[in-house]
């Protein structure tokens, strides 16, 4: 018997057909390598079912790209833009409800073969561990344009300007910058605009002479004397003082600064990279920061999505925290439940990855049972605000549906005085009867 991966709605009409058709069931609500026949050649997905689509885009991804997937789906789920774009990213072919044996049994007999003569000629990629929290497995393509841009970015010597909210890991974009461009083996040094002592800002940023000072006992060099040769990373760059831009500005145009108390301007070769989560157009327009050193800084924008922008990687960031912090701590890694991977990808997560990462740590410590669920990542309340929606959605539908079968009752089934009682258009009228399988009688 063929060996078939099964996922998304489990039918004992499909059961029952795929049995006579010889194939060896194998179930899966999640990635598990270990859980995978290693001949396993198709996979058939059944989406007839609402509420599952994010955790099945987040299953396939996982899946060795040699495995064929056929998709089955309700004919009215055509209508649907997330079904059909799945379909269109992942699925080999498609069969529609009411299952029809005998082009069931073709589909999936093209997709074997196809799916074998790949594995006979193709050899998988290698894994490549990670078990870094900092430097995190991402398979969204959001993600993929932003390592595309870092790829083109990082061999020039153009300042970038790293834009995002707090969390993103604009950190992590500067240093792959750095490690992956010329200067790698140069120093990275990172300034902190933001976290700098008032009073001792230019002496960091500069350095200063003995004596220039009371407590400046011995020559000491600022970051940027300390970046020559490699990159300085100035954070948090729309919180430097108004009288530090100044001076920031004139390294940037003449790669000339003078330290605290020296009488000797000096020059560095680095290549400067800066972050900022705050808008510095408003912060121009009120003055606070200079529109020259906004151009100087701005050789190139790089943006950092948020996380809420990147579901496609969400589970997979959780499970690899997950691994990473149970190993840390000596503890068994543990499975993500059915609830906890709901409320992952409905959560806002307005912290980013730095709160995911936060609440996975702290879920991983505390967890009392066999999986990690959504009370344990202190999400329990986006599961219940999933079922209220839900529940708006159930009512809103019979609402409208009750109200188009009253409009057609009383305009005799007339439409177009049945949808003028309705204050809509025909054809909004006719597309809501389609929507909710209404027929004229």
């Amino acid at each position: 018997m063929e060996p078939l991966l099964m996922a998304g709605f489990q039918c004992n009409e499909l059961n029952e057909v795929l049995a006579r058709l010889h194939f060896q069931l194998h179930y899966i609500d999640k990635y598990d390598k270990n859980k995978i026949p290693s001949n396993c050649a198709l996979c058939l997905i059944d989406l007839r079912t609402d509420n599952i689509i994010n955790e099945i885009n987040y299953l396939v991804k996982e899946l060795d790209p040699r495995i064929h997937i056929i998709v089955l789906i309700n004919k009215a789920q055509l209508d649907n833009s997330e079904i059909t774009t799945f379909i269109a990213q992942f699925a080999w072919d498609f069969c529609t409800s009411p299952i029809d044996p005998e082009r069931l049994e073709k589909c999936l007999g093209h997709g074997l073969g196809l799916s074998k003569l790949k594995q006979q000629y193709q050899t998988p990629q290698p894994e490549l561990p990670c078990n870094d929290p900092e430097h995190p497995i991402t398979q969204s393509e959001t993600m993929q344009q932003l390592y595309r841009q870092i790829e083109r970015v990082a061999p020039t010597d153009i300042p970038v300007l790293i834009r995002g909210e707090s969390g993103t890991g604009k950190e992590l974009v500067a240093t792959q910058l750095h490690q992956s461009s010329s200067r790698k083996d140069g120093p990275f040094i990172t300034v902190n605009c933001g976290a700098m002592a008032a009073g001792l800002i230019h002496s960091d940023l500069f350095g200063h002479e003995k004596g220039a000072f009371t407590g400046a006992t011995s020559n000491r060099k600022g970051k940027i004397a300390l970046a020559d040769g490699g990159t300085l990373f100035l954070d948090e760059i729309g919180d430097l003082p108004a009288e530090l831009q100044v001076n920031l500005l004139r390294f940037l145009q003449e790669g000339l600064f003078d330290s605290v108390g020296g009488c000797i301007t000096q020059s560095a070769n680095v290549r400067i990279l800066s972050a900022t989560h705050v808008d510095l157009e408003n912060a121009i327009d009120q003055g606070r920061f200079r529109l020259d050193l906004y151009y100087r800084l701005n050789g190139i924008t790089i943006n950092t999505p948020r996380l809420k922008e990147r579901r496609d990687d969400i589970i997979g960031l959780a499970n690899q925290f997950i691994r990473v912090y149970s190993n840390e701590y000596g503890l068994v890694a543990k499975p993500l439940s059915q609830s906890a991977c709901h409320a992952l990808l409905n959560y806002p997560w307005p912290g980013n990855v730095r709160e995911l990462i936060n609440r996975v740590r702290r879920a991983v410590v505390l967890c009392d049972t066999q999986q990690i669920t959504a009370q344990n990542l202190e999400l329990a309340n986006i599961e219940k605000k999933r079922h209220i929606a839900l529940s708006l959605k159930t009512l809103k539908d019979n609402a409208e549906k009750q109200a188009l079968q009253q409009a057609i009752l009383i305009a005799d089934g007339q439409v177009e005085l049945a949808a003028s009682y309705l204050d809509i258009s025909r054809a909004t009228f006719y597309r809501l009867m389609d929507k909710h399988h209404i027929q004229l009688i």
